[in-house]
């Protein structure tokens, strides 16, 4: 005989995207110069080759990137990661190994002249994305000096000027649709990343 429990357990932020200001505008300048002119290469996308295929598919992401520099300390990963786990240890309580090395965050470059956007999508994927289980990105530039490249959830009603505040870190399921709109002036940047984990069950 099979027993069913009277109402599933059901945790109520598994469909939310979380927000806070984490580094002050300063930091965030200190960030974006640490990137190298020579390293910048462009954005590739996943799922539309064979497993583990990444490609140049400009319709669908036009950006620039190149790893994040991390200091001998560890900055500014480390208050990336302290965020992440207070993040998940609030809401989704998801079970999280860490960062893994083949998948290190990212200084991303959005800009005008090269219609910069990534087209509707989620990160959890195939071969070295199926571990990834939080994503997050990290506002880097001033609001005022680009026009376009919000970044946005599907179902999820948010105000695009907060998530748009420099210094602003915004985390969410990497199973959760969403893109970044067109820049059509100046040069939005950000850093990208993912927290992997043993398969959801």
């Amino acid at each position: 005989m099979i027993v069913f429990p009277a109402l599933p357990v059901r945790n109520q932020c598994v469909g939310i995207a979380y927000h806070k200001l984490a580094f002050t505008p300063e930091e965030c300048q200190e960030i974006i110069k640490t990137a190298s002119e020579a390293a910048w290469e462009e954005g590739l996308v996943g799922g539309h080759g064979g497993p583990g295929e990444f490609m140049k598919v400009p319709k669908v992401r036009s950006c620039r990137e190149q790893r994040l520099p991390v200091q001998n300390n560890g900055y500014p990963v480390s208050r990336i990661v302290a965020e992440l786990c207070q993040a998940n240890s609030d809401g989704w309580k998801f079970e999280l190994s860490g960062l893994v090395e083949d998948d290190l965050p990212w200084i991303m470059r959005y800009d005008a002249g090269g219609a910069g956007h990534y087209d509707w999508h989620v990160d959890l994927g195939q071969a070295a994305n199926a571990s990834r289980k939080l994503a997050f990105s990290l506002q880097l530039s001033d609001p005022s000096s680009y026009d376009g490249g919000d970044l946005s959830f599907h179902n999820m009603n948010l105000d695009p000027a907060m998530v748009r505040q420099i210094g602003m870190m915004t985390i969410f399921p990497t199973y959760w649709l969403h893109r970044v709109s067109h820049v059509t002036r100046g040069i939005r940047y950000a850093v990208v990343g993912w927290v992997h984990g043993p398969s959801f069950r």
